[in-house]
């Protein structure tokens, strides 16, 4: 059974005169454009919450939410180059977002660098200890990218200890136990048997569940959880 690779958790922030006259006139229209694209967005409308984002970046190229959120959907069309770019931006406006770091460090998993994705993990929970899960995905990039068991385990055990809440957290304290059999051995890059099988035949077999991650707080949106993007955070293909 294949072990989910999403998880945000378990194996997503004058001058005078006319000119100021004119700013005052058209900041409503630009506020206007980038709500309604965040409301496509999460309406799953994507194209048109894309062209939105585009045009709202034309007329306001500081608005780091909005180089975040189009960062989202190139990074759901699996557009990892485009993705990356975008929250590169997003940061260079922002450094102080924790989400975006984690974002990056998913787009750097999905390219199979797992030392930069576990430092773009790091430093989001640097910035924001409540992003708990780039512990969990930590180990998940020591686990599949660098075959580490040691810091697989020293990860998912920190995990497991700043997120007791975790509804996972019992699958997780036994795919931590069979890690540590001195006759479990991780399978090697090209091997005929995948990670997720080895776990499996080991004992140990992990399902997806809803992590709620951070939301970028731009109004009136829902909260973003694991379950609206789930296909951002996917990754079935990785043996």
């Amino acid at each position: 059974m294949k072990m989910s690779l999403i998880i945000s958790g378990l194996i997503m922030l004058c001058a005078a005169g006319g000119y100021a006259a004119a700013e005052d006139v058209k900041k409503p229209a630009e506020e206007t454009l980038f709500k309604k694209a965040v409301a496509y967005y999460y309406q799953q409308k994507f194209e048109m919450a894309e062209l939105m984002l585009q045009e709202e970046l034309k007329t306001n190229p500081e608005n780091a939410l909005a180089y975040s959120y189009l960062g989202d959907i190139f990074l759901l069309k699996k557009r990892y180059d485009g993705a990356m770019d975008l929250y590169r931006k997003a940061v260079d406006l922002n450094p102080s977002s924790a989400e975006d770091h984690f974002r990056i460090g998913q787009i750097y998993y999905y390219k199979k660098d797992g030392k930069t994705a576990i430092e773009e993990f790091r430093r989001a929970f640097e910035i924001n200890e409540n992003i708990k899960y780039a512990y969990y995905h930590m180990g998940l990039s020591y686990l599949m990218l660098m075959r580490d068991k040691k810091q697989t385990i020293e990860c998912w055990e920190t995990y497991l200890r700043i997120a007791p809440e975790d509804p996972q957290h019992e699958k997780i304290r036994r795919v931590i136990e069979l890690l540590k059999d001195p006759n479990f051995t991780i399978p090697p890059v090209g091997s005929e048997i995948s990670i997720e099988e080895a776990l499996h035949l080991g004992g140990a077999v992990l399902k997806e569940t809803a992590h709620q991650t951070e939301d970028k707080k731009a109004g009136h949106e829902k909260k973003k959880t694991k379950d609206t993007m789930e296909d951002v955070y996917r990754d079935d293909a990785l043996k």
